[in-house]
């Protein structure tokens, strides 16, 4: 549902409570006061974001990107932090199949703008993953750098450490030998 459509809800809901409160219908003047109160709390909120954010939390992908589907113009639907989290949200959905759209849309989030130190940290650290896949070593240190400073709870140490045991190995697979000649 559109922000404007919201709106329009919140003042026909707002114009029947004062209605009722005309007609000394106070009980229902209250009644509709409270439920117009729902399309701007949605505003702020929107239903599908907030059913996206319990979809992750109980570990469901395929729930998740249904719920984010449901989303068809995020520009018009949602507020210029919620396209953060959108963009943050699909990041998720494709860090596991297609590292490279999970990296596009995690620096969409990141230059949007996330809240939480946390969510930035968690950005970062597929960023860093994604740099990784394709070669930037230096990237990749100076995201997982950026990505410890950020985990203030220590949420993501397990994995940081992960990462940099692997930077490791793969410094010294990828390198020809030098005492190695050719035949041509």
């Amino acid at each position: 549902m559109k922000k404007s459509t919201k709106i329009i809800l919140f003042i026909l809901i707002l114009i029947g409570s004062i209605y009722a409160f005309f007609y000394k219908k106070n009980l229902c003047g209250i009644i509709l006061f409270l439920i117009s109160l729902f399309p701007i709390f949605f505003i702020f909120r929107n239903e599908f974001l907030l059913l996206a954010f319990f979809k992750i939390k109980k570990k469901n992908i395929k729930g998740l990107k249904k719920c984010l589907k449901s989303i068809k113009n995020p520009k018009l639907q949602l507020t210029k932090n919620q396209i953060a989290y959108y963009y943050f949200l699909y990041g998720i959905v494709y860090s596991e199949s297609n590292i490279i759209k999970s990296e596009n849309y995690m620096q969409k989030a990141l230059y949007l703008g996330l809240k939480f130190k946390q969510n930035i940290a968690i950005a970062q650290l597929n960023l860093a993953i994604a740099s990784l896949s394709k070669g930037h070593k230096k990237k990749a240190e100076f995201l997982l750098l950026e990505a410890k400073k950020k985990d203030i709870h220590g949420l993501l140490h397990d994995q940081i450490k992960i990462i940099k045991n692997k930077m490791k190995n793969i410094g010294y697979k990828n390198r020809p030998n030098p005492y190695f000649r050719n035949k041509y």
